[in-house]
């Protein structure tokens, strides 16, 4: 069906479908690409980060700093705590 009959709506006498300009989609997927990748950036080295110090903070009664070991897992991304007992076990949290 062709829909040629229909007149154009105001704005799209020049032949244009009316849509955002191809260097305005350009700038906001650029801009949309960095703002993820500074999120990224932030969560990699802060939030990622925290999570290795809270394994010292949140250390069991009686373990000191020195056996607190801080692991990284890909599967959920973050750090394991581990922490060395009298015996050398490591007790995983």
């Amino acid at each position: 069906m062709s829909w040629d009959w229909v007149p154009p709506r105001p704005g799209e006498e020049d032949g244009s479908d009316g849509g955002p300009s191809p260097a305005l989609h350009r700038t906001v997927t650029v801009l949309a690409v960095l703002l993820t990748a500074v999120f990224v950036v932030y969560y990699v080295t802060v939030a990622v980060r925290q999570q290795a110090d809270a394994c010292v903070a949140d250390r069991p009664a009686g373990v000191a700093v020195q056996d607190v070991e801080a692991r990284w897992r890909w599967v959920p991304p973050g750090y394991a705590c581990e922490y060395a007992t009298a015996d050398q076990d490591v007790a995983r949290a």
